[in-house]
């Protein structure tokens, strides 16, 4: 089943990006690029969170599965934008990007070498993680075979891995010619954002009782609160280019979403009566879009730097700054949502019919310690978009 919140956490991660690339009330939304580090902690978490379900069911992983059903999930919306955006860009607007760009871009290599679109820069860094996640997952579980848990050092290899690219940031930005682009899109100065949401996942699946304790007292909830907003202020106190953002902020601002993921999965009763209703009826409006979030992402881009002049052109009117804005947003989701109902989620559901996930629970003894068996009380909120026929993201089908 899907988990509602991470919904509504994927609506305000492209709805951040969004606001981010509309270019309005400059001084507040520029730094609203955060969002992107919203969608990797998400990402990490949710992903090593279908690997580690199927461990626990089968005692092993079907990487082949894995890299077939993720491939599906990303490949055919993203390779038909990248068609349709080079068409409409050689057909109506007579000007293509250099065959370079687009080479980049079908490589996923965008965030080292340019590509045809600046937003398409995380992807890249998504798609080498999906590429070495399982790698990783596949030498613990081959390494740590005889151990309940083979995955017990991941806490450490996080630690490695945040360490590293921190480093690596810091040698960008303080050595030779500054580099603060690098640090922003570059996969080893970013990665590390993903392995927190593994992270998460991990002590989700297998330490959850770490996780109860964490968020249980009302002071622990209301000092992870704190913190995480402390943490995310960086982002709006320090610039993205500046020596200690560069080295330390990007740090920040993953630590805060992890603990406002782990504030929306283990807190829940504190609101009541009708403002209870009311959140509840907005989070699953925001949901319905989250589910879409995918294809309004990749969308938003070309929309933002067309839609609002090819309107102007059939409709021989003009607009003002914030009628273009109003476009933008609107038409983002407008078409995101669509394209995700027409491309992505039938092929998901094609996908579903070739490719089945792996169904019933076979689980090895060796394979359920108590600490992972005490996961099952909480509700598992890891799905990779299975098709669904209701807008509401609780009638989803988990799918591994």
């Amino acid at each position: 089943m899907r988990n509602k919140r991470l919904d509504v956490l994927r609506c305000i991660a492209v709805l951040l990006v969004m606001l981010c690339h509309s270019y309005m009330w400059s001084p507040v939304t520029r730094n609203l690029w955060i969002g992107v580090d919203l969608f990797f902690v998400l990402s990490g978490f949710l992903i090593s969170g279908l690997l580690f379900s199927e461990y626990k069911r089968y005692g092993s992983i079907s990487f082949k599965r894995f890299f077939v059903r993720r491939g599906l999930k990303i490949y055919p919306a993203f390779y038909l934008y990248l068609g349709l955006t080079f068409i409409i860009s050689d057909v109506v607007l007579h000007s293509v990007a250099s065959k370079g760009r687009y080479l980049a871009e079908i490589l996923f290599v965008q965030n080292y070498w340019p590509g045809v679109w600046d937003h398409t820069w995380s992807l890249a860094v998504e798609e080498h993680f999906y590429i070495l996640l399982p790698i990783l997952l596949l030498f613990l579980t081959k390494r740590f075979s005889k151990r309940n848990d083979p995955f017990g050092t991941l806490p450490a290899i996080f630690a490695v891995v945040a360490v590293s690219c921190a480093a690596l940031r810091a040698i960008s930005v303080c050595f030779g010619t500054p580099d603060y682009h690098m640090t922003y899109v570059a996969t080893h100065a970013r990665i590390d954002a993903l392995f927190f949401g593994v992270l998460l996942g991990y002590l989700h699946h297998f330490r959850p009782q770490v996780l109860v304790r964490l968020t249980a007292p009302a002071w622990n909830r209301a000092a992870i609160a704190a913190s995480s907003a402390g943490l995310l202020s960086t982002a709006f106190v320090f610039a993205r280019d500046s020596l200690f953002f560069a080295i330390f902020g990007f740090s920040c601002v993953y630590l805060a979403f992890g603990g406002i993921l782990l504030l929306s999965l283990y807190v829940e009763g504190i609101l009541r009566g009708k403002v209870a209703r009311l959140a509840g009826a907005a989070g699953t409006a925001l949901g319905a879009i989250g589910m879409y979030s995918y294809s309004i992402y990749l969308w938003h881009g070309p929309t933002g730097a067309w839609f609002p002049g090819l309107l102007k052109r059939a409709l021989h009117v003009s607009f003002n700054a914030d009628e273009r804005f109003a476009i933008y947003m609107l038409g983002s989701l407008a078409i995101g949502i669509t394209m995700s109902k027409v491309v992505e989620y039938p092929i998901l559901r094609l996908r579903d019919r070739i490719f089945p996930p792996r169904e019933g629970v076979v689980v090895p003894a060796r394979a359920l310690s108590e600490e992972s068996a005490a996961a099952q009380a909480v509700a598992n909120p890891h799905s990779d978009n299975a098709p669904a026929p209701q807008p509401e993201a609780t009638q989803i089908p988990s799918a591994q």
